[in-house]
């Protein structure tokens, strides 16, 4: 007779059609193997999770990504964390009047992390450590459920589009907001060359399709002129995010938001940097 696995935490929804919060459980490292497997399912089902409370450790932070695959290491190691480089530190924090975390100005476009490396990240794995009382907010999209829910005729209109995502296209954007930033070095832009990606993905352990949409990383779409590429993109993220696909979470310190890049997109929203300070810590598993 099959055995249920026993799990110590519950599952509480999000969003309204995707996103879990998992009560009871911890990423320290006596996570027993079953308990481990029974949050990878809960991952696999939900496509975002959110851990309360939990502790500031950023090595079990590390321990635990680790655990779901390979950890990527950002393009910007400027701002990795000094003791662990698999940290990916995001906000206006600084020390001693040098900028410790990445902070850029300007409103976010929806994107997937990593999407303009050949393989894209399976997973990231966001720390609230300082964050602000209002603002700064991260908001989620589900990208599987708009999919699913397209009309058939753009479905047969996209199946097989490819998009080129692009680190330059992206800094370029990150310019427009940021004019200080520095341009790419000869080393960047060739270590991560422009990459073509579908437009729509299959996740390779779930088997659902999503639309993998990143506005400011995509230069072209494949075969299209440049015009029409853009209004396909456009269209495609005006039914994207729409609100019945959307979470929304507002960040208190101790939060532990894992997504799967695979399936969802995110963005943030502006806080007021000139009155509060935010840091978050970010690990990133490595693709499929």
């Amino acid at each position: 007779m099959d055995m249920m696995i026993p799990t110590r935490f519950e599952e509480r929804p999000l969003g309204p059609l995707f996103g879990a919060e998992l009560r009871g459980l911890r990423i320290a490292s006596d996570l027993t193997e079953a308990e481990f497997a029974s949050y990878l399912d809960a991952f696999h089902r939900h496509h975002l999770l959110l851990l309360r409370d939990v502790p500031f450790d950023p090595a079990a932070h590390v321990a635990f990504s680790r655990r779901m695959g390979p950890l990527e290491l950002h393009a910007q190691t400027r701002y990795t964390h000094p003791g662990h480089p698999e940290i990916f530190c995001v906000g206006n924090y600084t020390e001693d009047g040098e900028p410790r975390a990445n902070f850029a100005r300007g409103i976010e476009q929806w994107h997937a992390d990593s999407s303009y490396r050949k393989v894209p990240s399976a997973a990231s794995l966001f720390y609230g450590v300082i964050c602000p009382p209002e603002g700064g907010e991260t908001w989620f999209l589900d990208a599987a459920g708009a999919y699913a829910e397209l009309p058939a005729a753009m479905k047969a209109r996209i199946d097989g589009l490819r998009a080129v995502h692009s680190l330059a296209t992206l800094a370029e954007w990150g310019r427009q907001h940021n004019p200080e930033r520095p341009p790419l070095t000869e080393e960047q832009t060739r270590r991560w060359p422009p990459v073509s990606q579908p437009l729509v993905r299959v996740h390779p352990v779930s088997g659902v399709r999503s639309l993998f949409l990143c506005p400011a990383v995509i230069s072209h779409v494949e075969g299209l002129a440049p015009e029409e590429g853009r209004a396909l993109i456009d269209a495609l993220m005006a039914h994207a995010s729409q609100e019945r696909y959307v979470y929304r979470h507002r960040w208190r310190a101790g939060d532990l938001v894992i997504w799967d890049n695979r399936c969802t997109l995110h963005t943030a929203t502006l806080f007021d940097h000139e009155r509060h300070v935010r840091l978050m810590h970010r690990t990133t598993v490595a693709g499929p």
